[in-house]
């Protein structure tokens, strides 16, 4: 998901750059694009052996909607997914983070309260 490519762009889905609250595995992180098959984000690198390849996990995203004549709001949407890739990203130690792409198992569902 976040591999550049040189010339014609070859992913199926367009990522959105978005930073969205994403709960997973206890954990709070920010969603660094996303697309209608899956999500990317970052952990610190402690943290990579919860996120190995394979592995299936469950998430909560909170997205802020809004529209004209109705006031903002956040909605949660609930997921399941499997992480496709990790990788350590940054160039220097103190800023060095685990990039994980996770890929969406089935169409996120609205969580009512």
């Amino acid at each position: 998901m976040t591999q550049s490519f040189k010339g014609e762009e070859k992913r199926h889905y367009r990522r959105l750059c978005l930073s969205l609250p994403i709960m997973v595995l206890n954990r709070k992180v920010e969603s660094k694009n996303i697309s209608s098959t899956g999500v990317y984000f970052e952990v610190l690198p402690e943290n990579i052996k919860l996120f190995q390849v394979g592995t299936r996990v469950e998430f909560e995203i909170l997205a802020k909607t809004s529209s004209p004549m109705l006031p903002e709001r956040t909605i949660r949407l609930g997921g399941s997914g499997e992480v496709i890739r990790n990788e350590i990203v940054g160039s220097c130690p103190e800023e060095r983070k685990c990039g994980v792409a996770l890929k969406f198992n089935k169409k996120l569902e609205i969580l009512i309260n």
